[in-house]
């Protein structure tokens, strides 16, 4: 026993055993991952955030092509923002999209900035969008110049025709109505493409409508402060006096309409000589027309072209003929030059005799004539006064001076009112206190013709139809079967028959027998 207690105290003297729990570092390397993913997750999401830019609603009036998530904003085809959701407004009368926009696309939030959807369209200045038949629709943004904020947009129902970094001024143009313009329409300078319509809008008066056009850089230099535009549209054909005139300006403009421009004509002196070198030179005296210039839209060039006058002078001739051909705006010519026009045409009938008269209300330019003295060749002045005008216009009546309607075009039979001096026209007072003045006329060239054509047929029926109807009586005497010139010409034809039959018969008969001709004729014995 004693033995086993020692045992027991040796054995506690010994050093005691500890027992270690083994580390286990692969499970500590466990929550390292986490961790990282945890760092990762916060730089990414404060990357988005930094990088993030507003977001912006934008409305529309139908969701055809919008796709959460898919459909980009684009500029310039690149993209700057994504649609995050589609709903529908609280009316439902419009779509909503909500529009997630870069932060290098936090300028678009500016308040005219425009966006539309982006898909094929078929317009008059050409096909759009084709690319989207591929790639799908997209938003495209158009960068605003205002200087306000906002979130809301409207969208546009159609792309704008040009975006604002386009070069070139946009200009107004006013016309009674819209004609066969539309957005798009194109815009002519000397038959070339310059520029297109780009809105238009009726008057708040209701009595016209103002056209936006724009016109290209460097092309847009030349629509000065003079310019004319006037409506290019279709084929204008125009029946006037002066014939039949077709104009257009291009294959484009008879299908889908057009408007042209050109500067005035040259102005002349009173030597007939163009002020200036060239055209250029009348550019230079003339300033260039400013962004959003208003002008008049005319419906043809005539018009466009036409000068102003300073001097105006109205009349009215009463013509006791037909004015059948003569319209309202048909020239009044002297000598070839036109220095007037027909304003309007009308009918008056004397209660007494009934006598019809056609007053013919005229506008008389003198400022045309350009009239030179011929003592020192320098222009001839215009009246001073009322009275003096009266003086020199009787003065003119004395000498002839006479309107007289004429045929402009035998064809379309368009009649032009003719102004000159006549010394055999019976004499004229002038009414000084008829308003307008009346201005004396002759007797129409056609008028005159008529009358002499008439009297020819007259003199025909009287003198010499009588002798004409014994000519024919004694040739039907001389003709008549029983006659004797038809005896002696059937007797005449019988013997030319029997004359012709024995030719006949010794042309065969030296035919057979040349020798005949030398010999004679043979014998029956011998033939």
């Amino acid at each position: 026993m004693p033995s086993d207690a020692n045992n027991e105290q040796e054995f506690a003297n010994l050093p005691q055993p500890i027992s270690k729990q083994p580390r286990n570092w692969s499970s500590r390397f466990i929550w390292i991952i986490p961790i990282l993913a945890l760092i990762v997750g916060i730089g990414l999401g404060v990357k988005v955030i930094l990088e993030r830019g507003p977001t912006i609603t934008v409305s529309f009036k139908s969701g055809e092509g919008l796709e959460a998530g898919k459909t980009h904003v684009k500029y310039k085809d690149v993209i700057i923002g994504v649609v995050k959701t589609v709903d529908l407004s609280e009316d439902h009368k419009e779509v909503v999209a909500t529009i997630q926009m870069d932060r290098k696309a936090s300028d678009f939030l500016r308040e005219d900035t425009h966006f539309w959807i982006v898909r094929p369209r078929i317009t008059a200045s050409g096909v759009s969008g084709l690319g989207t038949l591929f790639g799908g629709s997209y938003i495209a943004a158009d960068l605003g110049l205002s200087k306000e904020n906002r979130e809301s947009f409207v969208a546009l129902e159609s792309p704008p025709i040009l975006t604002r970094d386009v070069p070139g001024r946009k200009f107004k143009l006013h016309a009674p109505n819209l004609g066969s313009h539309d957005i798009g329409t194109p815009v002519y300078f000397r038959r070339l493409m310059v520029g297109e319509v780009v809105a238009y809008d009726l008057d708040k008066d209701g009595k016209g409508v103002t056209i936006d056009v724009f016109v290209h850089a460097p092309y847009d230099k030349y629509v000065r402060s003079n310019t004319r535009f006037w409506n290019a549209s279709g084929i204008d054909v125009s029946v006037g006096a002066t014939g039949i005139n077709v104009q257009t300006e291009s294959l484009i403009s008879v299908l889908a309409g057009g408007i042209a421009f050109e500067g005035p004509p040259p102005n002349f002196d009173g030597n007939d000589q163009v002020s200036g070198a060239n055209q250029n030179d009348q550019l230079a005296d003339t300033e260039e027309a400013a962004s959003d210039a208003v002008f008049q839209l005319f419906s043809t060039r005539d018009l466009a072209m036409k000068q102003p006058d300073s001097r105006v002078d109205r009349y009215v001739i009463n013509f006791k003929q037909s004015v059948r051909g003569l319209s309202v705006g048909a020239p009044v010519d002297f000598r070839g030059v036109t220095i007037g026009e027909v304003l309007s045409i009308g009918a008056l009938v004397d209660p007494k005799d009934f006598t019809i008269t056609q007053p013919v209300m005229i506008n008389l330019y003198p400022d045309r004539l350009r009239l030179r003295t011929m003592a020192n060749g320098k222009p001839y002045p215009p009246p001073k006064n009322d009275e003096e005008r009266l003086q020199r216009y009787q003065r003119m009546i004395d000498r002839g001076f006479r309107a007289q309607l004429r045929t402009a075009n035998i064809l379309t039979g368009q009649q032009y009112i003719a102004v000159d001096f006549f010394p055999d026209a019976p004499k004229y007072t002038l009414n000084a206190k008829a308003k307008p003045l009346v201005f004396p006329s002759i007797q129409g060239n056609l008028e005159d013709m008529e009358k002499s054509v008439a009297g020819i047929v007259k003199k025909l029926d009287t003198e010499t139809l009588p002798d004409l109807n014994k000519t024919l009586k004694s040739a039907d005497a001389l003709l008549s079967n029983d006659s004797p010139l038809q005896m002696d010409l059937r007797e005449t034809l019988r013997e030319l028959t029997k004359a012709a039959t024995s030719l006949k018969k010794l042309a065969d008969t030296v035919e057979d027998q040349p020798q005949s001709l030398i010999f004679g004729k043979p014998s029956g014995e011998t033939k």
